[in-house]
């Protein structure tokens, strides 16, 4: 385990909070080279909520977003359903088999299936490398069957990474966050080699904490949160996150969708 000053990574946090989601992303290249979106945090089933609304609220805001101006993928983070409801995780994939582009999920901690209801569901493994034209995507398990905060496999995504395309950015989902609390002094450590590593992995996505939809550099690479689009808790909005590439640099933003009103945004 690395050991993490507690200080630094507060004021790693802190500082691009309050600064770096503060500049605007602005470029001179109205087009894209890459624009996907990021949501995470369903729960599906949670009690007392009108999840089956969250769901279908998504993927018209997605929707809209794409018809005004192109998406070339979708990620739902983690999440999808809410412990004790695993039988509704096709009912999810039902839902979001209506986005208007490709999309792809990782698996969080609520997820609780076995590595072969997941394949055979969605027709990958819960480690999964998907190479698109314009980006590599890593989609890296950090939970199981019994819903256990877990890191990842380390060994499985050093490999992964050996394999990937040079040239084209490298973008790492997994829902629970590498640091596991916001002192910074519960870490993955051999996550964090693997990062050290290999520059190419530009940006890390979690979800799982519903009330963060910051932004903040950890070493060479962003690490982005995008809230919730479900639940019954965390930030009073329900969003998304979008990344676009203009030549060699990637800008990003939260928005809410629901009162239609950007959050923040980073540059990386």
């Amino acid at each position: 385990m690395i050991a993490i000053d507690r200080r630094t990574f507060i004021q790693i946090s802190l500082g691009s909070a309050a600064v770096g989601l503060l500049s605007q992303c602005q470029s001179s290249d109205p087009v894209p080279a890459l624009r996907f979106a990021v949501a995470s945090d369903g729960h599906l089933g949670e009690p007392n909520t009108p999840s089956d609304t969250y769901y279908t609220d998504l993927v018209a805001a997605l929707t809209r977003l794409h018809q005004n101006s192109p998406l070339d993928f979708v990620v739902i983070n983690g999440d999808l359903i809410h412990t004790g409801n695993n039988g509704l995780l096709p009912a999810a994939k039902a839902y979001l088999d209506k986005l208007p582009v490709g999309y792809y999920v990782t698996r969080g901690n609520h997820d609780q299936v076995s590595l072969t209801t997941w394949q055979q569901l969605w027709g990958y493994p819960t480690n999964h490398v998907v190479e698109l034209p314009k980006a590599t995507l890593v989609l890296l398990d950090t939970s199981d069957e019994t819903g256990a905060y877990l890191c990842g496999d380390a060994v499985w995504l050093r490999k992964a990474m050996a394999t990937v395309r040079t040239g084209i950015p490298v973008f790492l989902f997994m829902h629970i966050p590498f640091i596991h609390n916001a002192q910074g002094t519960d870490v993955c450590g051999d996550i964090i080699n693997v990062l050290n590593d290999f520059p190419a992995i530009r940006a890390v996505f979690h979800g799982h904490d519903h009330t963060k939809d910051m932004g903040l550099f950890y070493g060479q690479a962003a690490l982005l949160f995008d809230a919730h689009f479900g639940s019954s808790w965390g930030t009073a909005y329900r969003g998304y996150r979008v990344v676009e590439q203009h030549d060699s640099s990637l800008s990003t933003y939260q928005y809410d969708y629901v009162n239609q009103k950007q959050i923040n945004s980073m540059t990386f």
